[in-house]
């Protein structure tokens, strides 16, 4: 009997000699950031030591970093069960309830480890998880925002016209490309409504007047509503809206817009954002009805937040769409009907802590499908633009603008190329 005891003892020791080297295999390749390959030695062992709580510990950690969630709950669940003060323990379950979602669950635990008082640094990681799980579960109040800017500023082309005669058309003066001073006005404002920490309703409206000193026929009034659904799933968010435009010169209406889009975007890393769009747009035109067209854009950008004294904010797109006329017809074939591409870069810098200097260019080219009814070749548009933007955040409603743009269309028929400048100043008061 006791040859017995001593095998059997000696059987156990051993047993638990070989746990502990497994064990600390698993572990070495979880510190390592080998989850996969921790994962599948422990399940290779997994008939010999599952419910040894140090192994299942180190399993449940494999298991979860390697995407097998609900098999590492299964695992962490037993260490909690046998050691209900194994903190670490707990703190992977509910890293690993958070990840499922299961968010109340995840909340108890965290809070039964801080209760415990751990150290700083497993403290403010506890606290960051906390922080997310308030964020999903709570419904954020309704917001209401909004501007009004005033502007003054110079205008060297306001009618987009050549600078000087063509050869082929003789323009009258008007048509050709003149200067004026003007006066401008942009309204805003906007409403989140969440009705779920993941779901929000949007609405927009905006206005914008520009009136010119000399030149009262160029005078525009612009009106915009905007709406949207905006869903969000973890480092993703989708939109789809819908938006109305009136615009109007010199007081007579000249075109409406009605259109629908979507927006995907994805935080791909804590300092980068993706985002797509599509969109639909139906065209209609006041008195010029063979310009009644339905167009059709996408287009993806990427903003990407760097570090330094300037803190800088990177962002670049491309865009592509199609413009059909709704009534075929020579006019239309040769001056709506289009493909249209371009692209489009810029950086956000911010020299000062209350001023920001926005650089950024813009190209779009346009190819038409028709001939041209005068010069009959079929006109290709280029169309380039360096916009300058400075804002001095004086106090948090008040803010100083400043904005200069230069535009270059090269066209390759003559009376559609022009350049056009454009500087102005302006004063914003925000509303919160």
């Amino acid at each position: 009997m006791k040859r017995v005891s001593i095998g059997l003892l000696a059987g156990l020791f051993f047993s638990a000699w070989v746990s502990a080297g497994i064990t600390e295999n698993i572990k070495s390749l979880n510190d390592q950031g080998k989850f996969a390959e921790a994962y599948k030695l422990a399940q290779n062992q997994l008939d010999s030591f599952e419910g040894d709580p140090k192994f299942d510990l180190q399993y449940g950690v494999a298991a979860i970093d390697s995407g097998h969630i609900s098999e590492g709950i299964f695992a962490l669940e037993r260490v909690v069960f046998l050691e209900p003060n194994n903190a670490l323990a707990k703190l992977e379950l509910a890293r690993a309830y958070f990840l499922l979602k299961q968010l109340d669950k995840s909340r108890t635990l965290f809070n039964q480890v801080k209760a415990a008082n751990p150290p700083p640094v497993v403290m403010a990681r506890i606290n960051q998880f906390l922080e997310q799980i308030t964020n999903k579960t709570t419904i954020p109040p309704t917001k209401f925002s909004g501007f009004a800017e005033l502007w003054a500023g110079y205008d060297d082309n306001i009618n987009s016209g050549p600078g000087g005669q063509t050869q082929v058309v003789t323009l009258s003066d008007s048509a050709l490309g003149r200067g004026d001073q003007f006066n401008q006005i942009r309204l805003n404002g906007s409403v989140e409504h969440a009705y779920s920490p993941q779901e929000s309703l949007l609405f927009s409206a905006n206005a914008d007047f520009r009136y010119y000193h000399t030149e009262p026929e160029q005078n525009y009034k612009s009106f915009t509503v905007n709406g949207s659904h905006l869903w969000k799933r973890d480092s993703e968010q989708y939109q789809l809206g819908f938006t109305t435009q009136n615009y109007q010169i010199d007081r007579e209406n000249y075109r409406t817009l009605i259109g629908m889009n979507g927006v995907w975007s994805k935080q791909l890393t804590s300092n980068s954002v993706l985002k797509s769009f599509a969109g639909v747009n139906s065209l209609n035109y006041a008195s010029l009805t063979w310009k009644d067209a339905t167009q059709i854009n996408l287009g993806t950008n990427y903003l990407y937040a760097g570090s330094g004294k300037w803190q800088p904010l990177f962002f670049v797109g491309g865009f592509l769409g199609d413009e059909s006329p709704k009534v075929d017809g020579v006019l239309a074939a040769g001056q709506v009907d289009r493909l249209f591409f371009g692209a489009n870069a810029g950086v956000q810098l911010t020299p000062y802590q209350d001023v920001t200097f926005t650089p950024s260019v813009t190209y779009q080219g346009s190819r038409f499908e028709g001939n041209d009814w005068i010069y009959n070749i079929k006109r290709q548009d280029d169309f380039y633009m360096l916009n300058l933007n400075l804002e001095w955040v004086m106090h948090p409603s008040w803010s100083l603008l400043a904005n200069y743009s230069f535009t270059d269309v090269n066209s390759n028929i003559e009376i559609y190329e022009y350049d056009r400048q454009q500087i102005m100043f302006g004063l914003r008061y925000n509303f919160q």
